[in-house]
This record gives structure tokens, C-alpha cells and sequence, in this order.
């Protein structure tokens, strides 16, 4: 195995650290790469804060519809969010942010959490939050669009989500009028289940929505028959969930050895196994991860760098998950 680190000259400027001329050390993963850096860093008395080495932006996607770009690894509702947890979800998100993330998807209880950190942190200009909508009658959605501008203290809501069949018929014209008046700026569907993709596809065709919330893994590829391409062809951003399937795609790997071959594609772990498969489908925006560990949430965040597999990888990829 081979991995390209940065050695040589130190420059230290404002507490970073910037590492100039690149060689190829061979036989170091990229986590053991960082460990010796931080190490060389603490033996020169150097101020590294947590990763404080030179790291390249994350990779974004632009939203179709504006150009506006997302990174392409976020953060789901999160037991930490739903819970109320608000040190273990200020430490998390602190690390999105450091990674270059700005992608948080919320829903009720999560919404009051992310706003106290938003106040807290100075991030309302910096995170893009998706709010999904509960059930309820027009007044009650319109209390909790409100209330959800109030908690993010933004006029205009980053995006707006209906979460249900129901909801399409009864929530979308009215996430379209708010829309209108300003106070989102985009609009979505998110719907988990390919026995609700046909009503998806359908109200994709209307043209009337920005984004797509969908499942789509190497357990669960159906969205890759007609909602990605449509996706493509209409102009939605796509934003991924459950890329570990509620836990079950540990259970699976639970145990068995990372193939050397995930090196070719600059793969440390098995949880960016899986993000880079999904990032490697040009139709997905953005992934959402779940996790309230920390060192869990900076292994996803760092599956957005670096290599992502080809065409024949992806494929040599999915058929290992699918013989676990």
C-alpha cells in the first residue's frame, strides 16, 4: 500500500501547521499517516488543536438549481439531537464543522438542540439545515416553520422536508407557497422505502421540487433503477440516508478484515466503504450519517476525501457486501 503524506519545511501561521513538499511513503494507512504528523508535531512543541495539519477543503456537489454547493458528507437526526444531548451534539457538530461539513438534517426536538448551538457557536450563516415537517393540520405546519426560523434564527429556512404520502398531497402545495413568501429557500420530499419510489417519481416530474431524500447503499441500490437518473434528468439534488442501514451494515462487517484493494480508493474503514460507494454515484448531493461518537463521526466525515472507486470498484464492492 502506498499513501502520498506531506513532510519537510513546517510553517506555522496562526497556530496551523502547513506541510509543503509531498513524497510517497509506502506501508502507512492515512489515519496512521496523521498519528505520526500529530506526533512530529507534539515532539517539536508545535500548537496542533485537534487536527490542526493542512486539510483540503470537502468536497462539495452544486444544487441543480442554484449552483449553490453542499459538502458531500452532513449529519443526520442523530440519537445525541433527538435526545437533547447538547454536549455530546455541540462536540459533533464542532467536528462537521472542522471537516468542512455544513449539512445537518433535523426534526422536532433536534431543531431546538442545533438552534442553542447555532446561537452558541456563531454557525447560522455556516450550517445548512433540512427541517422536516410533522403531521398536522395547515396552522400547526405553519407554527412549526415558524418556530423552526425562530430556533435557527433565519428568515428563510435552508430547506423544507415532507416525510410522508400523506404529506404530499396534503403538505407539498403548502411547502410551495412558503416557499413562494420566503420562508425557505428550497423544498423537498424525504421518504425511506422503494414502495414509495412510484409517487416519488411522479411528483419528480412536476418540476416543483428542489431536493430528493432517499435510502441508497450497497443493501438497499434500488434507487439507482429510476429515482437517481430522474433525478439527474430533472435537476434535484439528492441527499442520501441510512448509507448503514440503522446499524445493520456493521453487523454484517462486524469482524471480518478491510480488503487491501480499498487502498486503490483511499479507504480506511469499513464505514467509508460504504459512504465512498454511495459518493461514488454522481447523483447524490450529500450523505447524512448518524452517529453520537465522536471518533465515529470524524472516520465518516473523512470518507470525503480522497480517491472515490470507479466503475469496476464499485461493482467488486458491492458484490463483497452482498456475500457477507
Amino acid at each position: 500500500m502506498r499513501v502520498s503524506i506531506y513532510s519537510g519545511v513546517l510553517i506555522i501561521k496562526n497556530g496551523i501547521v502547513d506541510i509543503i513538499k509531498e513524497v510517497d511513503m509506502p506501508g502507512y494507512t492515512r489515519r496512521e499517516t496523521l498519528k505520526y504528523l500529530f506526533a512530529a508535531g507534539l515532539a517539536l512543541k508545535l500548537p496542533l488543536p485537534g487536527l490542526a495539519l493542512a486539510r483540503e477543503a470537502m468536497p462539495t456537489r452544486p444544487i441543480p438549481a442554484t449552483g449553490e454547493a453542499l459538502p458531500v458528507i452532513g449529519l443526520g437526526n442523530s440519537r445525541a439531537f433527538r435526545s437533547g444531548d447538547y454536549a455530546t451534539s455541540r462536540t459533533i457538530v464542532r467536528i462537521l464543522v472542522e471537516h468542512g461539513g455544513r449539512v445537518i438534517d433535523t426534526l422536532g426536538r433536534s431543531t431546538e438542540v442545533l438552534g442553542r448551538i447555532m446561537e452558541a457557536e456563531g454557525l447560522r450563516d455556516k450550517l445548512f439545515l433540512g427541517t422536516n415537517i410533522e403531521t398536522g393540520d395547515r396552522d400547526s405546519h405553519l407554527e412549526q416553520v415558524n418556530r423552526s426560523r425562530e430556533l435557527q434564527g433565519k428568515d428563510a429556512l435552508d430547506l423544507l422536508f415532507v416525510t410522508t404520502l400523506e404529506g404530499i398531497n396534503t403538505q407539498w402545495p403548502l411547502l410551495r407557497e412558503w416557499k413562494e413568501k420566503g420562508y425557505t429557500r428550497y423544498i423537498g420530499v424525504a421518504l425511506i422505502g422503494r414502495e414509495n419510489f412510484p409517487a416519488l417519481e411522479v411528483l419528480m416530474e412536476t418540476g416543483t421540487m428542489d431536493f430528493i431524500q432517499v435510502n441508497y447503499s450497497m443493501l438497499e441500490p434500488e434507487a439507482d433503477d429510476r429515482i437517481l437518473p430522474l433525478a439527474q434528468e430533472r435537476g434535484i439534488a439528492v441527499i442520501n440516508n441510512r448509507p448503514f442501514i440503522n446499524g445493520n451494515y456493521f453487523k454484517l462487517v462486524k469482524d471480518k478484515r478491510l480488503p487491501d484493494w480499498a487502498a486503490d480508493f483511499d479507504c480506511d474503514s469499513w464505514a467509508q466503504f460504504s459512504l465512498k460507494w454511495i459518493l461514488a454515484n454522481p447523483a447524490v448531493n450529500c450523505v447524512l450519517t448518524e452517529t453520537a461518537n465522536p471518533e465515529h463521526a470524524r472516520d465518516n466525515l473523512s470518507a470525503a476525501y480522497g480517491r472515490l472507486p470507479d466503475e469496476q470498484q464499485r461493482k467488486r464492492m458491492a458484490a463483497l457486501i452482498r456475500s457477507l
